[in-house]
């Protein structure tokens, strides 16, 4: 994660990020640096409360450093007005969280299509992908049902096959894997990072588990607002 010569796909620079608490300013992040390009991936593990969900909400641009900069294909994002921010974000970050957030009356197909119907409704196109990604994560029977009648497994892959319909070059997972039992837990971990390979995306997960972040090309441990490599 050290500088190179030419820009990153993804950058995160110097970013500190402080909260006001008690009438005292409280400093979660102190100086985070990361580069990644397309193709990588980065495990961050740490103790609840060290501000490893706070990292991955700046990095997709869902809230804005203290200070620092963030760039995704040599876009500054803090530059980008409040108006820009959700076009950049739907096309070009795609999320994973621990709770899969799936709409109950939408069936498995609909809730993939949701980030397509930004600019309108989905094209022929986006339908034919959103069916492909749901074979890809081994859902194939189950497009046309409704979450209900899905495992907490499923749910959690249609939600994976979701964050990946607009074609992101971002990926960012906040403990996909924590409210599942250790074989699904397994399951999905690998298949987010087959999938961020084939898509040849950037991955980057927060999680508690260190089983899953050994499987990571990199991985960091988020100690006192600063990035430690293990």
């Amino acid at each position: 994660m050290g500088f190179q010569d030419s820009m990153p796909d993804f950058s995160a620079t110097k970013i500190v990020k402080e909260f006001t608490t008690g009438g005292q300013q409280l400093r979660i992040l102190d100086g985070v640096n990361v580069e990644l390009d397309r193709g990588q991936n980065l495990a961050i593990v740490g103790p609840s409360g060290s501000g490893k969900s706070t990292f991955l909400h700046l990095a997709g641009t869902l809230d804005r450093p203290t200070s620092g900069s963030i760039s995704l294909l040599a876009t500054d994002v803090s530059k980008l007005t409040e108006k820009q921010l959700p076009a950049f974000r739907n096309e070009q970050v795609g999320f994973v969280f621990q709770e899969h957030h799936l709409l109950p009356q939408l069936t498995a197909l609909e809730n993939v299509l949701l980030p397509t119907l930004a600019t309108g409704k989905s094209s022929q196109t986006q339908n034919d992908r959103a069916q492909e990604l749901l074979e890809q994560v081994g859902l194939r029977d189950r497009v046309h049902h409704l979450p209900a009648a899905l495992s907490g497994g499923e749910r959690q892959r249609v939600a994976v096959a979701r964050a990946l319909i607009n074609e992101p070059v971002l990926l960012l997972a906040d403990e996909p894997t924590g409210s599942l039992d250790q074989e699904n837990a397994d399951k999905i971990g690998q298949l987010l990072l087959d999938l961020q390979a084939a898509s040849n995306a950037i991955l980057i997960c927060v999680t508690h588990s260190d089983r899953l972040a050994q499987r990571f090309g990199q991985h960091v441990r988020l100690q006192n607002g600063k990035f430690v490599r293990d």
